[in-house]
């Protein structure tokens, strides 16, 4: 057919209004033990691998920019000051739709827009360009109709279709009361001036199901115990800390030295990449180097020389030198030996602000138990999950679980980056079996997060004003931030409802907390 813009079966992702959808991850939150670093201005951390409870159910379409006032997009104002409303506007130009609800999630839904309505649009399109175009022989305004299709019948058929054609589908997606989770996919367009506009587009939606009941799930919980050894661990940890390191002469090198040396590397008599450095800190038994050549370091002092030779695993994570036998030179340029503060009324106030070293561990108790108990939290909403998960079988939207695969990969990765790990160097197949793994996980969270939703609209639990306040003062006290930054910074670039749906979600999962009963593991 001449005049169609684009093959039949051409497909492409509509995003309407101009935005598209936010992506799992865009709606979590830093916890308290990952506030934001509110002097950067960047993305909240990311911390820990998060719980499902991190993972929030999608809100699409995006709001449209006048959708705050009470007035959608592509609703018309009358003179006497009525708002005539999508779904009335469809009804006046007669647009047929037809929905096909597909398996899981999806629905099909065909969409014709009579002649006259594309007309009326391209129209107006050509009026404007009118006022604007600047055509040789004519003035602005005043170039004829057959003139301007000439020049511009192509950007109007790209205008409809960009601009016209989402407001069309929004506007039948509102009359339908159909909520994608995700920009739809627009297939079988047929369009040319003066014919129905028709195409069909595919939409994940939220599932439709009926939630078991949630109260009174049996959930077991330890006692949130503290040992006195426990303590004397995080106090040893801080100590550590606290170490100076002090320069000694004349001895050999033992565990927990500092040494500063300088190194060459050769294999086959050749240097390699990554197999020289000068002024190289090492602490030894720390295990921050490979277990050969730290074990080299031992017994040698300040000033001497010493060359070795060390094969590199097999598996290491530098594929270019793995395996292979290499010839190290290590000398050594300083040796300082370790000391460690005193456990005292002075240390107690440096570390923890208190007065004593009793207060000390006090507070370091205190904290080892919150954390013991944020744990057992953890433990029994895993196993609330798991139980409502069991109960409640539904399908969920593709869409949802992808991004929230995309998620866990991207954190996966940055954690191997972190621990040092050359990703670039992984095979196809070490790559699928990483995604594959965390497939289910995402999935899991998504059920979750659908569940939790429904949970929070039966219970009609919502984010409070004195909620959110309590959140920036636990953001600000764990960031050592003003109150007024954290407000600040939490109320830019969509923090702010980000927030509210985290604690919204936080509350629902105390509820079932609150609703289960607990026995002691």
């Amino acid at each position: 057919m001449t005049g169609v813009l684009g093959p039949g079966n051409m497909t492409f992702l509509l995003p309407l209004n101009g935005g598209g959808p936010r992506r799992l991850s865009d709606a979590r939150v830093a916890k308290l033990a990952d506030a934001p670093d509110l002097g950067s201005g960047g993305e909240t951390r990311e911390g820990s691998t998060p719980s499902p409870r991190t993972t929030w159910p999608l809100k699409w379409p995006p709001k449209a920019a006048n959708e705050g006032s009470g007035v959608p997009s592509f609703s018309r104002k009358e003179n006497d000051g009525r708002t005539i409303r999508p779904e009335e506007i469809l009804k006046e130009i007669f647009v047929k739709v037809d929905v096909n609800e597909l398996s899981g999630c999806s629905k099909e839904v065909h969409v014709e827009v009579p002649a006259d309505a594309v007309q009326t649009k391209v129209d107006i399109i050509y009026r404007r360009i009118s006022s604007e175009a600047k055509v040789p022989g004519f003035r602005k305004g005043k170039v004829p109709l057959e003139i301007l299709k000439k020049e511009y019948k192509t950007l109007v058929r790209e205008e409809m279709v960009r601009n016209e054609l989402p407001e069309f589908f929004r506007s039948v997606l509102i009359e339908r009361k159909i909520h994608p989770v995700a920009q739809p996919q627009i297939t079988h367009l047929q369009f040319e001036e003066g014919s129905a506009m028709k195409f069909v587009g595919l939409v994940e939606t939220k599932p439709e199901f009926k939630l078991k009941d949630y109260k009174g799930l049996k959930v077991k919980k330890e006692a949130a115990k503290v040992k006195e050894d426990e303590v004397d661990r995080l106090l040893d940890g801080l100590r550590e800390q606290k170490a100076q390191f002090i320069p000694v002469e004349d001895r050999a090198a033992k565990e927990n030295d500092l040494l500063i040396i300088d190194f060459i590397g050769k294999i086959g008599g050749k240097p390699f990449e990554g197999g020289k450095a000068e002024r190289y800190p090492v602490l030894l038994g720390s295990q921050g180097l490979l277990k050969d050549f730290e074990t080299n370091l031992m017994g040698m002092s300040k000033g001497s020389t010493k060359t070795f030779q060390m094969t590199f695993p097999a598996d290491y994570s530098k594929k270019e030198v793995a395996g292979q036998e290499a010839e190290f030179t290590v000398t050594v340029q300083e040796l300082k030996e370790k000391k460690l503060p005193m456990v005292d009324n002075d240390l107690a106030k440096e570390i923890a602000q208190v007065e004593t070293v009793k207060d000390l561990r006090e507070k370091l108790e205190a904290q080892i138990k919150s954390q013991k108990e944020l744990e057992q939290r953890g433990k029994m909403v895993e196993q609330i999950g798991e139980k409502l998960i069991a109960d409640n079988p539904f399908d969920v939207p593709a869409s949802l679980v992808s991004a929230e695969l995309q998620r866990l990969v991207n954190q996966g990765v940055d954690n191997l980056r972190r621990q040092g790990m050359d990703v670039k160097a992984l095979t196809d197949d070490q790559k699928r079996e990483f995604i594959d793994k965390l497939r289910p996980l995402a999935e899991k969270n998504v059920r979750m997060a659908l569940m939790v939703e429904k949970i929070a609209e039966t219970e009609g639990v919502k984010c409070e004003p004195k909620d959110l306040e309590a959140y920036y003062e636990k953001v600000a006290q764990g960031s050592n931030q003003p109150v007024e930054a954290v407000k600040a910074y939490l109320s830019q670039g969509g923090r702010l409802e980000s927030t509210q749906e985290w604690i919204q979600y936080e509350k629902t999962l105390d509820l079932l907390i609150s609703l289960a009963k607990v026995e002691s593991a």
